[in-house]
């Protein structure tokens, strides 16, 4: 096995709660087989979408939630081209208690330049910096 590795929500998850030990054992049979120069792709969307299921699916704590998002960027054979936007977005939901979700929004969005993002969202726009409220 050589390459470039794209990977779904579902394999994603498999790691993170190991509910299904078939599926879990062969996700990890795969990533033991990963070569060195090996790579597993991560998008943004596959963080946003195990992110928000293993809150609000499974229950765990957006501080667990965290850690998990934040060992993801850690790994070396993981590549998460948003790698930036996941690790700001981490800090600000650490440092505010804002939603993931929103915190990625706004780190996007500031990283295409934007000089705001605006929201109906009260919670969003007073916790995330460059998140404003739209009246």
């Amino acid at each position: 096995m050589s390459g470039r590795f794209g990977i779904d929500t579902n394999i994603l998850l498999r790691v993170a709660v190991n509910d299904d030990p078939v599926q879990s054992d062969s996700v990890m049979n795969f990533i033991n087989k990963l070569g060195e120069n090996d790579t597993l792709v991560v998008g943004v969307v596959v963080i946003m979408e195990t992110a928000w299921v293993l809150e609000r699916f499974y229950g765990y704590s957006k501080s667990t939630v965290l850690d998990f998002v934040q060992a993801i960027l850690e790994r070396r054979e993981i590549e998460v081209p948003d790698y930036e936007v996941i690790g700001n977005a981490i800090d600000i939901c650490r440092n505010s208690g804002a939603d993931f979700s929103d915190a990625v929004i706004s780190e996007m969005n500031r990283m295409a330049g934007c000089t705001a993002t605006y929201t109906f969202d009260q919670k969003a726009a007073r916790k995330i910096p460059g998140m404003e409220l739209l009246t």
